[in-house]
């Protein structure tokens, strides 16, 4: 699922030649954290309000702070899914998009990814989404995709993203697993020394440690 198929052209973007006055007032009726800054069509980064009433020339235009502009933004040939760092580092509702030469081509929401997640097959069947903080000299995806087959698990989707917080700057492993049987994979997982930073159970029948649920639990209730 490309982010490109679910855009939404709902929401404003400011130029860097639009004064910090109009940004403000845009920004405070579009009701968002922050929009997209561009220059022509090519996107420069994220503005807050924040980051507007906090200007030194107040006056001046949004180009003085184009080197404090945040950068959360998905090109639109990425799978939805690589979005959801994305929106747990930034704390936005809504992310730009780009092309692949950095054009702007829309927004993607956090309820429409939200949606997406509720919807995917797995609410007929048990399920679930875990985050590992992969090292090649210590994890091995073979062993991993082992022991949730042995568990009767079927791995249904795998992305390996840059983890935005990690001060080392480790992948992270996203599976997205059908089974009915999601705590007895985790544990397993566990007991081989695997870390698992986040889980999100989409099943109804089985108990898994709620503390893990933070990250995905934001996006299914916007």
């Amino acid at each position: 699922m490309l982010a490109l198929t679910y855009l939404s052209y709902d929401y404003p973007t400011l130029s860097l030649q639009d004064s910090i006055q109009k940004g403000l007032k845009i920004l405070h009726q579009s009701k968002q954290e922050s929009l997209a800054v561009l220059d022509g069509k090519k996107l420069i980064g994220n503005v807050s309000e924040r980051m507007l009433a906090q200007a030194l020339h107040p006056d001046g235009k949004i180009d003085q702070l184009r080197e404090n502009l945040s950068h959360y933004n998905l090109e639109s040939e990425e799978d939805l899914f690589a979005s959801l760092p994305w929106f747990e580092a930034s704390g936005y509702s809504i992310l730009p998009v780009t092309d692949e030469e950095g054009k702007f081509q829309g927004y993607l929401e956090a309820k429409m990814v939200a949606s997406v997640l509720m919807n995917n097959g797995f609410n007929a069947t048990n399920g679930g989404i875990i985050y590992i903080p992969f090292h090649s000299q210590r994890d091995s995806f073979s062993l991993i995709a082992r022991l949730i087959e042995e568990n009767n698990g079927l791995i249904t989707r795998s992305l390996m993203i840059q983890n935005p917080k990690d001060p080392m700057g480790l992948p992270e492993l996203i599976l997205q697993i059908q089974t009915e049987q999601f705590s007895a994979i985790v544990q397993s997982l566990e007991r081989h020394n695997i870390h698992i930073e986040k889980a999100f159970h989409f099943g109804k029948n089985e108990k898994v440690d709620t503390g893990r649920f933070d990250l995905l639990l934001k996006y299914l209730n916007p």
